[in-house]
């Protein structure tokens, strides 16, 4: 059986017991790593996962007699390695545990729901900004080319009101959070990795 597990937004404590008790039962763990540094005490064979996904995926058809757990941050099914091997592994072969996600942390943390939000990424694509900023709530995964200050951009172009939310570090302990106006995230230099979530400013007021 092949797992596809998620590990929670970042620190192992936020992994689901499931997800735990699947990954030490493993032969073999696959995933970045960072993650499979934090899989400590596991007796089987860790292999790091590549920017070659098709490499992975044909070790694992050629292995699928031996029980392997792909280990991924957060939910494997938001924007991570879950599309990519459940449509290309027969699913009865297949078992994906989901986890908790950073957006899922991050709303949780600013004490918003994630009713009607909209989920995107900016993972090796340019965004289409327009229809993106004409939601009153977006959560965005970002990348090392588009992140807060390219989103905050494209906000002051089109002279809308938002509130920005910048979750950096997510769940480990220098996680942080700041939330403000496009012009006071441009204000801040560096940004670790992180999540943005982009809120309609009136709606953001009218919650608080």
């Amino acid at each position: 059986m092949i797992n596809i597990i998620g590990l929670g937004p970042g620190e192992f404590d936020y992994i689901t017991k499931i997800g735990e008790k699947l990954i030490y039962a493993s032969d073999i763990l696959i995933g970045g790593k960072r993650n499979l540094e934090s899989i400590e005490n596991f007796n089987g064979e860790k292999i790091i996962l590549s920017n070659n996904l098709k490499e992975i995926l044909d070790f694992i058809k050629n292995n699928l007699h031996k029980n392997i757990s792909v280990i991924a941050s957060g939910d494997p099914s938001i924007y991570g390695i879950g599309k990519y091997l459940s449509s290309n592994i027969e699913h009865e072969n297949l078992n994906i545990v989901s986890g908790i996600s950073s957006l899922q942390h991050i709303f949780s943390k600013i004490f918003v729901d994630m009713n009607d939000v909209y989920i995107t990424s900016s993972h090796g694509k340019i965004p289409d900004f327009d229809y993106i900023l004409s939601h009153k709530k977006v959560c965005m995964v970002t990348d090392s080319k588009i992140g807060p200050h390219e989103i905050c951009r494209e906000i002051q172009k089109r002279n809308l009101k938002k509130t920005v939310v910048v979750g950096e570090n997510l769940s480990y302990a220098n996680e942080r959070i700041t939330m403000g106006k496009a012009e006071d995230i441009l204000a801040i230099e560096k940004f670790d990795m992180n999540v943005v979530v982009i809120l309609d400013e009136k709606w953001w007021i009218y919650k608080r």
